[in-house]
């Protein structure tokens, strides 16, 4: 996910905008009032009625896309009688927000409800400590489960067998197919110690997998570094406060192991769910200095340009490869799209994800939150990320990053994953297609041999071009 973090307002309405959406906000306070015993509607003061107005007003002013207020009005009233029909016994509070997740589910993938608890939990997870299974969800459209984006190495999840791919079907007793993705995340939340049951559909396997998972005090390590023949490397899992300043340190502390004598850096972006957005473009800015990175568009604001603060590339003159997959996403596609389009890098592996959209959280009244896209945002070329992602320069399959002794293999590395086309702009210009090489040009030696699992290919690619300077020789044609 690519986070804006910060308390935004809701900006002014027009005077007929705002007559359009009291009438509808009147609407909703009709079709509420069927809801309760009195029959009678809420009052304008009702803590519910004020957290859905509120909510509403967010998206007028500040969601990517224009909205019609009648038509989300009318969502939620859907998402409001759904609730009543499914549970009988559901309360005020539980109604309203089914009504504000049909809402926002009707926006996008990625908007939603956030309470006092899941705003609280983001923040530790920017912190870098957090409570949890350690692993990335979102929705899937095609079977209306929850595929699991990414499961962070020396995690709960990735610990009991959970991998990239997997669709989540089944959380303890409660079925995943028709639950809001708040509804679904809050099902799995819960106590450090405590236990959940998960059933596991796998592409290529027929037989559903069950598996628990023990919630742990999650302590991220957003970069990770070591040496590989002489080349350095460092993977970046995701993008909180320290992701920037741990790439730094980890660079230095390969320089000084080697005297400076690095053959080149491999930087690691596969399975990079993202994260903070301005982490994305410092660490972007290490290797490209003062040179703009990236662009954002929203529906109330010019285009705003990101540009980096320093002159420096702290591995200048090194030769720089940068792995993506399918899995790379968000803030990673910040970093791999700027450095491919500045001639910076070349880029091993398959095509990444395709999420090229900013979420703000905005602070509601009694401390419950909102997640809301309001932004997309743009390569350096002008090309857009939705959708589209990031071509490598250098297609090699299977792209995934095998896992450390003592967990599974990740069979499903080959199957790539993006985004519904039914969810993309249909009007959205392509980017212009980067240069290409191939395995047999870069790497020949990887390229002759068989594929076998548990081989990290696009590593041994990357550090194999890097080593017999066909990189060098291959950038500077």
């Amino acid at each position: 996910m690519l986070l804006a973090m910060g308390f935004e307002a809701a900006c002014a309405m027009l005077p007929t905008e705002r007559d359009r959406t009291d009438a509808a906000l009147e609407r909703y306070r009709v079709a509420f009032a069927t809801m309760r015993p009195s029959a009678l509607p809420p009052t304008t003061s009702d803590p519910n009625y004020v957290l859905f107005a509120d909510v509403l007003q967010h998206v007028l002013s500040s969601h990517l896309k224009p909205a019609d207020p009648e038509r989300l009005v009318d969502t939620a009233v859907a998402g409001l009688r759904k609730k009543q029909q499914d549970d009988r016994t559901a309360g005020e509070r539980a109604l309203t927000e089914s009504a504000i997740e049909a809402m926002l589910a009707s926006l996008d993938p990625y908007s939603g409800l956030l309470d006092t608890e899941h705003v609280r939990d983001i923040r530790d997870q920017m912190h870098g400590e957090f409570p949890g299974l350690g692993m990335v969800v979102t929705p899937d459209d095609r079977s209306g489960l929850l595929r699991v984006v990414s499961a962070d190495v020396n995690t709960p999840a990735a610990r009991a067998g959970v991998r990239a791919g997997d669709l989540i079907a089944r959380i303890d007793d409660r079925e995943v197919n028709g639950l809001s993705l708040h509804e679904a995340v809050m099902t799995v939340r819960g106590p450090s110690g405590g236990s959940v049951t998960l059933l596991l559909r796998r592409p290529g396997n027929d037989v559903p997998l069950l598996v628990s998972v023990t919630r742990t005090i999650v302590r991220s390590e957003p970069v990770l570094h070591r040496l590989e023949d002489g080349v350095a490397y460092i993977r970046i899992t995701h993008f909180n406060e320290q992701t920037s300043r741990l790439v730094h340190e980890a660079f230095d502390a390969m320089k000084g192991q080697t005297d400076s004598e690095l053959a080149g850096l491999v930087l690691d972006l596969r399975d990079n769910p993202g994260g903070l957005f301005e982490q994305g473009v410092r660490v972007a800015d290490a290797f490209l200095g003062a040179v703009d990175i990236v662009s954002t568009r929203g529906r109330v604001s010019d285009v705003q340009h990101y540009s980096g603060g320093t002159d420096d590339d702290v591995a200048r003159d090194l030769p720089l490869a940068v792995l993506i997959d399918s899995g790379t996403t968000s803030a990673a596609e910040v970093v791999a799209g700027a450095l491919q389009d500045r001639h910076r890098a070349l880029l091993f592996g398959e095509r990444s994800y395709g999420k090229g959209s900013v979420q703000t959280i905005f602070q509601l009244a009694g401390g419950d939150g909102l997640l809301l896209t309001t932004a997309r945002y743009f390569r350096p070329s002008g090309g857009p990320v939705e959708c589209f992602g990031i071509v490598p320069n250098v297609t090699v399959s299977p792209a995934g990053r095998p896992p450390p002794s003592g967990t599974w293999i990740r069979a499903a590395a080959s199957v790539e994953t993006h985004p519904d086309p039914a969810t993309c702009d249909p009007d959205a210009v392509a980017p212009p297609p980067p240069r290409t090489w191939t395995m047999a040009e870069l790497c020949p030696e990887v390229a002759r041999r068989p594929v076998q699992s548990g081989v990290d290919r696009p590593l041994h690619c990357a550090v194999a071009a890097i080593r017999t300077n066909r990189f060098e020789r291959a950038t500077t044609k």
